[in-house]
């Protein structure tokens, strides 16, 4: 199961990005000059934060496979489909903008919020899946 979704978030990603490519040369505007649609290759972790390339390559490999050990270790014998599918989420998108920037030294990032940063859907779902498992911990250490 695992591998699947892990496929299929991966396509849905690279789809997203060509879609990208090919319509958003021009800016496109969806809430006025706050949200807007524009393709970026942007070569900075998250939230634009600047990080010497070779240093950020080798903490991407670093996160991921920390991630996936401690959901090894911690996670999966819970057995619980909350905890499972936030992440299995949370790394079919880290693996593949992982990949993405060590083979590109770069993302493909399309959405830009003014004042604030660049990202694609690989970064807001693993954003939001990992509030939800915080939230979801919290909920039962209680």
């Amino acid at each position: 199961m695992f591998y699947l979704i892990l496929i299929i978030w991966i396509i849905l990603d690279l789809f997203t990005k060509y879609l990208a490519n090919i319509y958003l040369q021009d800016q496109i505007n969806i809430f006025g000059n706050l949200v807007y649609l524009k393709y970026v290759e942007n070569p900075w972790i998250a939230f634009s934060i600047v990080i010497p390339l070779l240093l950020l390559k080798i903490l991407t490999i670093i996160l991921i496979f920390w991630i996936f050990l401690y959901y090894l270790k911690e996670e999966a014998k819970k057995k619980n489909l909350i905890i499972d599918l936030s992440f299995w989420l949370i790394l079919a998108w880290a693996i593949w903008n992982g990949i993405e920037r060590i083979l590109n030294s770069r993302v493909i990032d399309f959405i830009w919020v003014n004042w604030f940063s660049v990202f694609n859907l690989a970064d807001s779902f693993i954003t939001i899946w990992a509030i939800l498992y915080i939230l979801y911990w919290l909920y039962y250490k209680k």
